[in-house]
């Protein structure tokens, strides 16, 4: 029996590694455009945004791993069943259940690994990322500067209509700035034809300067061909953030929720949160459950049609999630419900897809 099971796991060993990089791959490339562009673009430091991807990349495990089990199950057990595997185990007395023994053992480790991904390291690395990020621009301030986007630079407010990502040239810029006077009610704005950023210094030309007269009216009060803003470095200005429910481990969102000025809203957030962090890592164990037969059933051994078999069960399970997590936050449901629909409505298909092949 020890031979079978060995057996099975190296069947599934390949197409797990390629599931693992494959999706992993297709939900890094969400990202990977903006990263590339902090170094390429906007010359950001490559050490920091290396950190940013490495910070990135654990985010996705406790997704990606049901979903490359997922895929390795149905591939393997389809090409075990297409060629005629599954029959002569059973031909042999061996049952359905026993031959299915190691993938519920691989199974619940790897639900262990992805608990452990979404309960502590994941919030980790999130809130690291975060931090990282928030270095890059509090260096260099003028990484921010977007087309259409008011910006925050220091104590202004930018905004510019148009930008040329290359050379940052800007055209038909606003700026606001409250002046140090502590009887000035409205900002000056400053507007400009021209922009560009050198050295994360911001010049401006064409500078036409107004303010709020005591009639609240908006008056010219000069002119300037250049303006020149030194954006300073504000590390040591920052003040300490607030976690969001993303950056908690499943312990510091209890102690959040202990709170007594907690809101109702943020409270029905924060629970919904606890409880789909444990959830999606649980359909892991599920994806064992369910994946053997949907595999034997379909008899296929081909990577794509495993392959999209996969991404019809995991869409159709985030589906439910989103719907069931949606209906919870509302109040339609009872948080636990809500977000648990979809894993009872796995495992109720999985134990008669199950059923269904033992009495075969």
């Amino acid at each position: 029996m020890k031979i079978i099971h060995r057996y099975v796991l190296k069947e599934m060993l390949a197409p797990f590694v390629f599931g693992l990089l494959f999706f992993n791959f297709i939900l890094f490339m969400g990202i990977i455009f903006d990263l590339t562009e902090l170094i390429f673009v906007k010359n950001a430091p490559p050490f920091l945004v290396g950190k940013l991807v490495l910070f990135t990349l654990p985010s996705y495990l406790d997704i990606i791993i049901p979903i490359a089990l997922l895929f390795s199950i149905i591939l393997s057990f389809g090409r075990l069943s297409c060629e005629g595997e599954i029959i002569a185990f059973r031909s042999s007395g061996i049952s359905l259940l026993q031959v299915e023994l190691p993938i519920f053992v691989l199974a619940f480790f790897l639900t262990i690994v992805s608990l452990l991904f979404s309960t502590w390291l994941t919030p980790q690395c999130n809130q690291l990322y975060h931090k990282t990020y928030q270095q890059i621009i509090l260096q260099r301030p003028t990484l921010q500067i977007k087309e259409g986007t008011i910006i925050d630079i220091e104590e202004r407010k930018l905004y510019t209509y148009h930008l040329n990502l290359e050379n940052q040239e800007m055209k038909e810029l606003i700026l606001y700035e409250f002046l140090p006077q502590k009887t000035q009610l409205f900002p000056q704005v400053t507007f400009a034809k021209e922009g560009r950023v050198e050295n994360e210094t911001l010049i401006l030309r064409k500078v036409s300067i107004y303010r709020f007269n005591k009639n609240y009216q908006l008056t010219k009060k000069g002119e300037a061909n250049t303006q020149i803003i030194y954006p300073q470095n504000q590390l040591d200005k920052k003040k300490e953030r607030e976690k969001s429910s993303y950056e908690m481990s499943l312990r510091e969102i209890k102690d959040k929720l202990k709170e007594k000025d907690l809101g109702e809203r943020e409270k029905t957030k924060l629970k919904a949160d606890f409880q789909g962090r444990i959830a999606i890592p649980l359909a892991t164990f599920l994806v064992g459950i369910l994946a053997v037969p949907l595999g034997i059933k379909i008899k296929k051994g081909a990577k794509s049609i495993s392959l999209g078999i996969s991404l019809i069960v995991i869409i159709a399970y985030y589906i439910l999630f989103l719907t069931g997590d949606f209906l919870a936050r509302a109040g339609y449901l009872p948080i636990f419900l809500g977000v648990w629909i979809p894993n009872f409505i796995m495992l109720a298909g999985g134990i008669w897809l199950n059923l269904s092949s033992i009495r075969k």
